[in-house]
């Protein structure tokens, strides 16, 4: 009897086993090293969500949103501030989070695994984890920078949404959606539709709801292109002190 039930849980896990191999086999291929498009690499001119260049309507901000985005002090767009002066998370060496770090001039890695997708950001050496495996949202959400990934994939698609954002907390603890500084409160709901456009491009379509901040969902793009090489080592603290020699000590 033992040796029956020992066969049984073997051939079940053998199944299911083959069930995740054969549906991971069918799985669109978007492993590789990515980077996206923007400024002088061919893409719009500022690293931002709301550019003309890639959605056609303006975030439709609340009146939170309003005073918070009246608040940053980006170093890009129309009116860059001072490295010395902006509150931008690159320069405090805090984490940008989803979608903020897709638009760092630093490439990403995709990492496809039967029950998992996983991002590897060169940016700050940080990870994002989007679980295929079925499961759902946590009942008891533990808010981070980068939130909590579900995923699935449609066809050719990769569907993923992402909850439990740490939210804008104070004019030196801002959160941003991009580099322009578009604020998003812990609220925010973020879905991102990943697409293979042929070998050396990727679209991510991104649909950005967040009813503290913004009246209505909103729409972008963003594009990648592919990159024949690997991640690097990027240590913010010590690029702000080769780079910035006014935020040096004393």
């Amino acid at each position: 009897m033992r040796s029956h039930r020992l066969i049984a849980q073997t051939i079940i896990l053998l199944v299911g086993f083959s069930v995740i191999t054969s549906t991971f086999a069918q799985t669109p291929e978007l492993s590789g090293v990515w980077q996206s498009l923007w400024g002088g690499r061919g893409g719009p001119r500022y690293p931002t969500l709301a550019s003309p260049d890639l959605v056609n309507e303006e975030p439709p901000l609340t009146q939170w949103g309003q005073d918070r985005f009246a608040l940053a002090k980006p170093i890009h767009g129309p009116n860059p501030a001072s490295a010395t002066d902006s509150n931008a998370a690159e320069l405090l060496c805090l984490p940008m989070g989803i979608p903020h770090a897709y638009f760092r001039p630093r490439p990403f890695e995709i990492i496809q695994l039967p029950d998992r997708v996983v991002m590897l950001f060169e940016t700050d050496n940080f990870w994002r984890v989007i679980y295929t495996d079925g499961r759902e949202f946590p009942e008891i959400p533990l808010h981070t920078w980068n939130g909590y990934s579900i995923g699935h994939y449609e066809e050719e698609t990769l569907v993923i949404e992402t909850r439990y954002f740490i939210g804008w907390e104070s004019e030196q603890q801002q959160r941003w959606l991009d580099r322009l500084g578009w604020p998003h409160s812990d609220e925010l709901r973020l879905t991102e539709r990943i697409i293979r456009i042929d070998e050396q491009t990727l679209q991510n379509n991104i649909t950005i709801d967040d009813p503290i901040a913004y009246e209505k969902p909103w729409n972008s793009s963003i594009t990648y292109t592919s990159r024949d090489f690997e991640l690097t080592e990027f240590i913010c603290q010590e690029l702000m002190l080769s780079e910035l020699p006014e935020m040096k000590p004393e």
